[in-house]
């Protein structure tokens, strides 16, 4: 037999890249043990798919049942990002996100998000084109200090209260 059917067992105790595991597991149909890694590094995307390939056997990379995440990502959407907190058992620092583009409901969930942490300090986009709740865009601005654009929004909703807090 050649190349590409063993099993990996990675030592790393510290940091290493999902696109290297994700690498290494699109190299051999064998088992990636990687359960000594304690946290993975890079995009969402890539931590995303590197989740999606997990499992204890066959094709597929064995990860540590409480690792945790750092982003690389300075752009982001508010669905991937959403799901990396969720694909991630331990906290994600998305410290590096320097911009969030999403629905305002996406984005109000990241910020309420106790598996996030580094946020706060990003510009976010709000992409909605119907109605928002005016009291989810006073949540959102509340929750950074960068800019928050919410132009395609057609509709604010909410008490009159929420509405003049909000402008």
């Amino acid at each position: 037999s050649g190349l590409g059917d063993e099993a990996v067992t990675i030592t790393d105790t510290g940091s290493v890249a999902a696109s290297v595991l994700n690498t290494l597991n699109s190299n051999t149909t064998g088992l990636v043990t990687a359960t000594s890694v304690a946290t993975l590094t890079g995009t969402a995307v890539a931590i995303n798919t590197l989740v999606g390939n997990e499992g204890d056997s066959g094709d597929k990379v064995n990860l540590d049942s409480d690792y945790v995440a750092t982003l690389s990502d300075t752009t982001i959407t508010a669905t991937v990002l959403n799901a990396v907190d969720g694909n991630v058992p331990g906290t994600v620092n998305a410290s590096t996100v320097a911009t969030i583009t999403g629905a305002a409901a996406d984005i109000k969930t990241a910020y309420a998000s106790s598996g996030l942490s580094g946020l706060g300090d990003e510009a976010v986009t709000i992409t909605d084109t119907g109605s928002v709740a005016a009291s989810d865009l006073s949540t959102i601005n509340s929750a950074t200090t960068g800019l928050v654009t919410a132009t395609s929004v057609a509709t604010l909703t909410g008490t009159a209260a929420a509405i003049n807090t909000l402008v």
